[in-house]
């Protein structure tokens, strides 16, 4: 069963969703399995973030297929409306069942299919094989670290 890790009750098998508070936004972490990638119209394209970038496993290696859509809702805490243009830069780093290096996500901002703007979200698909997982967020200038297990 997927879990979140940072106390949060457990969420459905499909989705693993953690929530956090990164003053005055909201950020919320969803990783979502490969078989329900979601369609998406990209409404800016990746960039290389924090000086490159690994689809792979963290091991070097670049190449495995993403499996996993991990998005990034960034939310202005008092309206809970999507916040104006924030600068969004996502890792993640596999802790078990073996730690890798962390991976450096392209961040695209995106936008469900048959969605209006307030589903923008930022973040790509990933590779990430079953176990836990630390993803760090920056947004602007605040960071938030979260654990996820798949």
């Amino acid at each position: 069963m997927v879990t979140t890790v940072d106390g949060n009750a457990p969420c459905a098998v499909a989705w693993t969703t953690v929530i956090g508070v990164v003053t005055p936004l909201r950020v919320t972490v969803i990783v979502s399995p490969g078989a329900q990638l979601p369609p998406e119209r990209v409404v800016v394209p990746p960039r290389v973030v924090m000086g490159g970038m690994n689809m792979g496993t963290g091991t070097g290696t670049g190449m495995d297929m993403p499996n996993r859509h991990l998005e990034v809702h960034v939310l202005d805490r008092r309206t809970l409306r999507p916040a104006s243009n924030p600068t969004v830069s996502i890792t993640y780093q596999a802790l078990s069942p073996m730690m890798m290096r962390p991976v450096n996500v392209p961040v695209a901002v995106m936008v469900g299919l048959n969605m209006d703007m307030s589903d923008i979200h930022y973040g790509n698909n990933v590779f990430m094989h079953g176990g836990t997982y630390r993803v760090s967020v920056h947004v602007n200038m605040a960071y938030a670290t979260y654990s996820v297990r798949l």
